[in-house]
């Protein structure tokens, strides 16, 4: 795929979903790499637009997702050191997902009642994951965020499946504490540790691939430990 490929115009199918959604302008578009082993995906696309994303594949699906309302799940591994998988999942509001990307992703039963997943499609390995999930990260992050941070100061609780957080505390699956206990945030192998004095775990420790919106959770939860 090179970069001219990417300016690839929506086909009208795809335009009409996005204007309906109020998606704003097209921007770019990706595709997989052309194979017979994924055939049935050669024709799946990527648009990205200023205020969502339509993803499409075979048999005339397309769904659309927004900024304001979308949540995503995303799955990294490496191979020595090198990262090599990077699968999103992109939920609407009413739990229906999509995974894309490169790599497998698959659910456990808890873990689709912990984040409200309804169905999932599983779609086509879009090339340049590091570009065109970045960009679903950040502009997900930056249009959430001030919403997120008005629902804790209104003394609501915003739900990111591993995780539930409101103005006085941080609450995991078993285990809560106040914001006050929390001294650092970090990361191990893919796990989110919450720490207090002594290096002891204050909340449950969770899967980062877990975490809905995870850059829109960790950057709510430092604005809340300031």
């Amino acid at each position: 795929m090179k970069e001219q490929d990417t300016f690839e115009q929506p086909t009208r199918e795809a335009a009409a979903l996005a204007a309906e959604r109020g998606l704003g302008p097209w921007s770019r578009t990706f595709r997989m790499k052309q194979s017979r082993l994924f055939g049935k995906h050669n024709a799946s696309r990527l648009y990205i637009h200023g205020n969502g994303a339509v993803v499409t594949g075979p048999q005339g699906f397309q769904a659309a997702y927004d900024w304001q309302t979308v949540r995503v799940l995303r799955y990294l591994s490496t191979r020595n050191g090198v990262p090599w998988d990077a699968r999103y999942t992109l939920l609407d509001p009413s739990g229906a997902g999509v995974n894309i990307g490169p790599g497998l992703r698959v659910f456990l039963k808890e873990e689709k009642q912990a984040l409200g997943i309804t169905s999932i499609v599983q779609g086509a390995l879009f090339l340049w994951p590091d570009v065109w999930g970045e960009h679903i990260v950040q502009a997900v992050t930056r249009t959430q965020l001030p919403k997120a941070v008005a629902a804790v100061e209104r003394g609501e609780t915003v739900d990111f499946g591993a995780y539930q957080v409101d103005r006085h505390r941080l609450s995991g699956r078993k285990h809560s504490a106040p914001w006050s206990d929390i001294t650092e945030i970090s990361s191990y192998s893919g796990t989110l540790i919450f720490n207090g004095s002594r290096k002891r775990t204050t909340v449950d420790s969770a899967k980062m691939e877990n975490i809905a919106n995870m850059d829109l959770f960790l950057q709510l939860c430092r604005r809340l430990q300031d």
